[in-house]
């Protein structure tokens, strides 16, 4: 029988060759050349920078227009407009109608913009970037929603997010008029349209046969990284999981005598599901139908079994990240001063990140304050009163961030839980805290989700019933 490696070998030769179901029809559909699609330029376009409200600092104009020098305007674009806003309607769109129709008026029809207008800019009180062209542009640059557009749009909100309004206007013309870009934008729907009536006509069964053969490598791939897992998975269970079993009881014991502040009910329950669970693995490990049935010299048994595999080591590596914690916390409970030091260190470099990273004078006082007396329990970590102190010093830290948290990371919608660190995790310190630096990436991670579900969608309606072509999307 042949292996996974052979068939995919042989499934990727198909591919490349054009064989296989339909194959010899395929290579006979007619792909049109790139260089059919070649875009004629013009040089610089003439530029206007229609600035309403001052936005633009003294020198930005000059600046500007010297870029502008080095643009090359596909051949229908004559004018090009680079419009900001500071005030502007809800919809942004509107305002740049308006704005053309008492400013341009022959630069706007009652429809659309007029031939040759190309348009590029932002509002900066809505933060909004936009891409309008009148009819021909559009069509030879193919401005509008669900072609090009996106693209152009995207291309300024960088400057627009760093306040470099120049640049996000340059970035915005540049995208809008790479004659590459078009190139490539007429090349591949023009192949795609091809392909699709080949198929549609029932010739193309060599694209089909393609695209089979594609999602066949990749479909081998994803088996024989699953297959190498299953195996990393084995391998970690068989050889942890006896030395575990042998420890667990001892580990137990140290669990459930903490009795400090550290040791509340949460982290003991759970210990308590992560030493259930292992306790239960014994089935799963040696048991009828077990992991240690499987011929691991076999392919399809062990990707058959892969999910089995997968949660039998995520349970020893629970289990082993719990026993360093639970040893942990009893080193720094039962005076180990290097434990002490270590812990103190971790928590005072996060109160330092936190220290550069709040706004709020108070807070970088408190937090001051807070690194003055880590420091002083770092002097003598065997101090009898060590873990009373150590303990005042954590919750005030806990509710200093939690003030944090409120004033300085609800500036955008949860988009992510925020995941606290559990027993059987290596970020784990101690029960309910959460590092600033876990704090701060995750309020980085909902700026990021904000800004891309701002930045997904584009408007491209206007409130009077206009139709012209282009565009709106958040920065």
């Amino acid at each position: 029988m042949a292996s996974m490696n052979q068939i995919g070998a042989i499934v990727g030769i198909t591919a490349l060759l054009g064989l296989g179901a339909g194959g010899l029809v395929a290579s006979q559909i007619d792909v049109p050349e790139r260089d059919q699609f070649a875009v004629q330029t013009i040089g610089a376009p003439r530029v206007v920078i229609d600035d309403p409200h001052d936005i633009l600092a003294p020198g930005d104009e000059a600046r500007m227009l010297e870029s502008a020098e080095r643009l090359s305007a596909p051949s229908t674009v004559k004018t090009l407009h680079w419009m900001v806003f500071d005030k502007s309607h809800d919809n942004v769109n509107d305002t740049v109608e308006e704005f053309m129709r008492d400013n341009y008026p022959d630069e706007i029809g009652n429809d659309k913009f007029a031939d040759g207008v190309l348009i590029i800019g932002a509002g900066t009180e809505q933060r909004q970037v936009f891409s309008f062209a009148g009819g021909d542009v559009a069509d030879q640059l193919h401005l509008r929603e669900g072609e090009r557009l996106e693209s152009v749009n995207d291309a300024m909100k960088p400057g627009m997010r760093d306040n470099n309004i120049p640049a996000a206007m340059f970035a915005g013309a540049t995208k809008a008029m790479n004659a590459q870009d078009i190139e490539s934008y007429d090349h591949n729907s023009a192949v795609d349209d091809r392909i699709g009536a080949s198929v549609g006509a029932g010739i193309g069964a060599g694209g089909i046969g393609l695209a089979g053969s594609s999602i066949a490598v990749a479909a081998a791939n994803r088996r024989k990284k699953a297959i190498a897992q299953g195996r990393e998975d084995y391998e970690l269970v068989t050889r942890e999981y006896a030395q575990l079993g042998q420890r667990l009881n001892e580990v137990d014991v140290r669990a459930n005598s903490l009795t400090s502040a550290f040791a509340d009910n949460e982290m003991r329950k759970q210990w308590a599901e992560v030493r259930d669970r292992f306790l239960g693995m014994h089935d799963t490990v040696s048991g009828a139908g077990g992991i240690g049935g499987i011929d691991m010299n076999d392919d399809k048994q062990v990707y058959s079994h892969r999910t089995q595999l997968a949660s039998a080591a995520e349970s020893i590596r629970h289990t082993s990240n719990a026993e360093d914690n639970i040893n942990r916390l009893f080193k720094v409970e039962n005076g180990d001063a290097a434990a002490r030091r270590s812990d103190l260190t971790a928590i005072r470099e996060d109160v330092m990140q936190a220290r550069l990273g709040v706004t709020d004078p108070k807070l970088e006082a408190e937090l001051a304050e807070l690194e003055a007396r880590i420091n002083e329990l770092d002097r003598n970590p065997e101090a009898p009163d060590f873990l009373d102190r150590f303990v005042r010093v954590l919750g005030d830290y806990r509710a200093i961030l939690e003030v944090v948290k409120k004033k300085q990371f609800s500036d955008v919608k949860e988009h992510n839980e925020l995941v606290r660190p559990t027993i059987y995790d290596t970020n784990y310190y101690y029960s309910g805290y959460v590092p600033y630096v876990a704090l701060n990436s995750w309020h980085t991670s909902n700026v990021e989700a904000e800004q891309a579900a701002q930045s997904s969608s584009t408007n491209s309606s206007f409130s009077s019933g206009f139709s012209g072509a282009g565009g709106s999307s958040g920065y």
